[in-house]
């Protein structure tokens, strides 16, 4: 194996790969990219064997080869090299010799037999859509999911064909996020889990993508395909829990109010929650919502922020964070909260309504 390739073009490569490669695992191999070096082109691949990832970048082959090498340990030698061009070759000894003007490194392989193979997917019928729009996505509803490993069908996005929509739900069971989208494809099971920590490797790997991907479903993968790269994405297996139950019906307790406004008390009261406890009680009265923290050991945080509402005067207790993650995902002016009575969630909605809205359970007084 000769070849030669931008630095700029194998450190991004490298980039996208190391995240996947320092995954926990019994297999050492899985902490290697697999380095293809094939005219015109050098591949690189990585897997933890629930995420894989296959780029392609131009480069100038001299002599096709193909080897595993440490994914972590070559990003960081390409990373300090000078820019202009790296040259890599495969040694008698087996070893990865990297070259950049003076510098030279030399980095042990192992045998590319022993990586997991690749599977292509290419008889996978995809759908066409704009990365951004699946970012959009995942940003509303991933921060939802439970991160209990117990709870392995909690720890994903449930993605569910509803007519012509895509519809993503996350919960952890004391909240739930969820969105829907024309995304013009079809889920041949109707509705499949994706893990949560699968999905953070799949919207890194978009945000900032500009162009469109290629969206589909095989039995076990989720499959997004671009010019430049493949990423499978595993299924979860399992089923997921009914969240058409915790999803009341519009109330007669609607408070609208600024959304900034909101948020900033929310942290302030924050401050004096404990680790422990982090339920803060809000009171709502005609033309204003009262938010109060109190601490134990250190003391009492008050706050006042202006609302319109005209009911009776109620009040409830919840999970700052809870809130405020819901709140994060929300990026109008103006913000909703439907109290419900009973100890019902609180719907959190956009201000005018869109097509995504999550709840939280309020705590017992």
């Amino acid at each position: 194996m000769i070849f030669e390739i931008a630095k700029e073009s194998l450190l991004d490569g490298l980039t996208k790969a190391v995240p996947i490669t320092e995954k926990k695992s019994a297999l050492p191999i899985l902490s290697h990219v697999l380095l293809n070096a094939t005219d015109p082109e050098l591949v690189l691949i990585a897997t933890d064997l629930s995420v894989g990832l296959r780029m392609q970048y131009p480069c100038e082959i001299k002599e096709a080869g193909i080897l595993a090498v440490p994914c972590r340990k070559l990003f960081e030698m390409v990373k300090e090299l000078g820019t202009g061009t790296v040259h890599l070759s495969l040694g008698e000894t087996g070893r990865l010799k990297i070259m950049s003007g003076k510098s030279v490194f030399e980095l042990a392989a192992m045998d590319a037999s022993d990586y997991p193979a690749w599977l292509s997917y290419e008889e996978v019928e995809t759908a066409p859509l704009q990365s951004e729009k699946l970012v959009f996505m995942l940003d509303k509803t991933l921060f939802a999911c439970s991160n209990d490993e117990s709870r392995f069908n909690l720890n994903g996005v449930l993605f569910e064909q509803n007519e012509d929509r895509i519809k993503l739900v996350a919960t952890d069971g004391h909240r739930l996020a969820t969105i829907d989208e024309d995304l013009g494809m079809v889920i041949p099971s109707r509705k499949v889990v994706v893990a949560k920590k699968n999905l953070i490797e799949l919207k890194r790997m978009l945000e900032g993508f500009k162009e469109e991907v290629r969206l589909g479903f095989e039995a076990k993968n989720l499959i997004v395909k671009t010019d430049r790269f493949m990423m499978t994405v595993r299924l979860t297996e399992g089923d997921y829990p009914d969240y058409r139950k915790v999803i009341p019906k519009p109330g007669a307790r609607i408070v609208k109010t600024n959304h900034d406004q909101v948020i900033q008390t929310l942290r302030r009261a924050a401050v004096l929650t404990s680790e422990r406890n982090k339920g803060i009680t809000i009171d709502v009265r005609p033309g204003a919502m009262e938010i109060t923290a109190v601490h134990p050991d250190l003391g009492i945080a008050q706050d006042v922020v202006d609302a319109s509402y005209e009911g009776e005067a109620f009040s409830v207790i919840v999970n700052v964070n809870y809130l405020m993650d819901s709140l994060a995902s929300i990026n109008t002016e103006a913000v909703s909260f439907d109290f419900h009575d009973d100890g019902g969630p609180i719907v959190v909605n956009a201000e005018p309504a869109a097509n995504y809205f999550n709840l939280v359970m309020p705590m017992r007084k």
